[in-house]
């Protein structure tokens, strides 16, 4: 993980507690005796660390004499924060386990969560065990999940994209993060949403998506509340323009970044900032720039910051290597064995790469460069797998579950068709005679021998007759039965009115149909369609671009694309999102498409899924699923499952 990374961690891992978890201790306490008073000091970070070490300890000897199951998980929790931030890694394991043992037997979710967090960080920045950190973040998500945490449930997605990201699964890290932003909190998380940004910065500039990149980074900019960060953001975006040969933006932004006197505060961002820029002027006008790369070097070195050593030893290798071939080499060779230590195969696959344009006689160079290269391109391929499992796991019961909830629901809508069985054969009839009517005028114009222009009029025409007298014709026997007296009971009443207005969006419907979708450009129609929706009250994210529709029915695109249609509608109208995901991926022969906004949510027994049903009716044509699931500022989620 990088030095952002472990910025964004640390602060999550000091983070105080959610309000709703916090526990209340009585005023009456005495203060050198109680539990509390030695909690609150171990919390209190202008207090030295070992200070901190002994409160905590002296607050955890007190649980015989003053149990509670809730302070003492808490205080557990802190004990094994402490215990990492003193580097004591056994006692961090030890107390993290206990933690993990009393909450799983008391059902303490909220902790549960905290303790798998800690877990995954452990294997996260100590061991190193990407799968394993996954693994965990995931778990704690879950708990809070069910616990409705929205802010713990981003930031652990966020965590969970970072590690996609330093395995180079820049696509998964997209479609984490994506999920991260719908649950952080605009009020609470500024600080996260903008590491999202930044997040998704990184994954375009690695997919070579610059302008993407630069986009994000600035939204990361903007964003943040905190000055450290935004010096952090301004160095990222720099060193895009780096990469991109435009020096002169890149120092123009680094000198604004030196000349802020909070760089003062962290040494580590000091020297990153001081070494990058006197490369981003190397590269510009090959001045002379050993002075500025040794002090950057002396201070990486003082802060023991490995990964940030490897960066200098690198550039200095870059640099001499026009000046002093031995000291080259010198850097280069410390440039992997740092690597090597700190368990870095990228550092070293770049030095690797210098040296093989240095000596290109050297058979072990070239040997070491091409099994490193085969390895790393191995061990990202099982990495990837593994996110890929657990993930799709994950989706396979909560899938299970929106089943349950479907096959739950669709029982009650029987009961309730089987109550009012005069108003479903009415209905019914009325839908016949629709059917009928639309299915005769389509024939009669089949048979016509016009041109393709009188065709596509005589359509619209037709589409516009039926919405305008059809659809109102119903809608006014609507209001017709919802005011009639003989009707016994209110509920009879409103189920024929709901009814009813079924039949009306159904005739919008086939009004809408109506209008030719161009399934041959079927990609730039999609984007076309997304693009009438991002604007500046609602941001849509997506990756219909990356997506090849070419092997897709058009029957099954004109579904699709009718449904999202519907969806950005209801989302509009309705759900007060100011941001949405469309996101597709494939699993086997199926194409999947998922929508998700973070608007107002609903209690689902509430809605009125007219909208919903019809949704869920085409893609059940196309052969394929539809779910969708919403709650009170939860959002919408609809999941589009069908085979290519």
């Amino acid at each position: 993980m990088n030095n952002k990374t472990l910025v964004v961690v640390l602060i999550i891992l000091f983070c105080a507690c959610n309000k709703e978890h916090l526990v209340t201790f009585s005023e009456k306490e005495k203060p050198l005796d109680s539990i509390a008073y030695y909690y609150h000091l171990s919390k209190d970070k202008t207090k030295d660390l070992n200070i901190r070490y002994q409160a905590i300890n002296n607050a955890y000897k007190r649980f015989d004499i003053d149990y509670e199951n809730t302070v003492y998980h808490k205080v557990l929790y802190q004990k094994s924060v402490i215990h990492y931030s003193l580097k004591q890694i056994d006692s961090l394991k030890h107390y993290n386990a206990l933690l993990l043992e009393k909450t799983n037997a008391t059902k303490d979710i909220y902790y549960e969560g905290k303790a798998y967090y800690l877990k995954a960080y452990y294997f996260d920045n100590i061991k190193f065990y990407s799968d394993s950190a996954y693994y965990y973040y995931n778990k704690s998500k879950n708990n809070f999940l069910a616990i409705k945490d929205s802010s713990q449930i981003g930031r652990r997605l966020l965590n969970m994209a970072y590690v996609q990201q330093s395995y180079s699964d820049f696509f998964g890290s997209k479609e984490t993060i994506t999920d991260a932003l719908r649950y952080l909190l605009p009020d609470k998380d500024a600080k996260y949403i903008a590491s999202a940004y930044n997040v998704l910065a990184i994954s375009n500039k690695n997919l070579l998506n610059n302008e993407d990149a630069i986009k994000y980074y600035e939204k990361a900019i903007v964003n943040t509340k905190s000055n450290t960060d935004r010096l952090v953001y301004k160095n990222n975006l720099s060193i895009v323009y780096i990469n991109n040969k435009r020096y002169k933006k890149a120092i123009e932004l680094f000198r604004d970044i030196l000349s802020d006197s909070l760089l003062h505060i962290s040494p580590k961002q000091k020297a990153r900032l001081i070494d990058n820029y006197a490369y981003a002027r190397w590269l510009k006008d090959t001045l002379d720039i050993e002075k500025e790369l040794l002090s950057a070097l002396r201070i990486r070195t003082q802060e023991n910051d490995k990964r940030g050593l490897i960066a200098s030893y690198k550039h200095l290798g870059e640099y001499f290597s026009q000046k002093d071939r031995e000291k080259s080499l010198k850097w280069f060779d410390r440039t992997m064995k740092i690597s090597k230590s700190i368990k870095n195969p990228k550092g070293e696959l770049e030095a690797l790469s210098f040296l093989m344009k240095m000596k290109p006689e050297d058979i072990n160079i070239k040997t070491r460069y091409i099994e490193l290269t085969d390895s790393l391109q191995k061990q990202e391929l099982q990495v990837k797998t593994q996110f890929a499992k657990i993930r799709y796991d994950d989706q396979l019961k909560v899938e299970e579950i929106h089943r349950l909830k479907d096959l739950t629901a669709k029982q009650e809508l029987e009961v309730s068709f089987q109550r009012t069985q005069k108003i479903i054969y009415l209905l019914i009839g009325v839908i016949l005679i629709l059917i009928i009517v639309f299915v005769s005028y389509y024939l009669m114009q089949k048979h016509r021998k016009d041109t393709e222009t009188k065709v596509y009029n005589t359509e619209r025409r037709i589409s516009k007759k039926v919405h305008d007298e059809l659809a109102n014709d119903i809608s006014s026997v609507t209001n017709f039965i919802e005011n009639t007296q003989d009707i016994s009971t209110f509920s009879i009443r409103k189920s024929i009115g709901d009814r009813l207005q079924n039949i009306y969006l159904r005739a919008r419907d086939i009004s809408t149909e109506m209008t030719s979708v161009d399934v041959v450009n079927f990609q730039k129609e999609l984007k076309n369609l997304i693009q009438q929706y991002n604007n500046q009250n609602m941001i849509v994210i997506t990756n219909v671009s990356e997506t090849d529709w070419s092997t897709v029915p058009d029957y099954k695109k004109i579904a699709v694309f009718r449904v999202v249609q519907e969806l950005f509608i209801n989302t509009i109208k309705h759900s007060k999102a100011t941001k949405t995901t469309l996101m597709v991926k494939d699993a086997g022969k199926h194409r999947i498409v998922t929508y998700k906004d973070n608007g107002i949510g609903a209690i689902k027994k509430n809605l009125n899924i007219n909208g919903l049903a019809n949704a869920e009716n085409r893609i059940e044509n196309i052969k394929g699923e539809f779910i969708f699931e919403t709650s009170p500022d939860e959002g919408f989620v609809a999941t589009i499952m069908f085979q290519r």
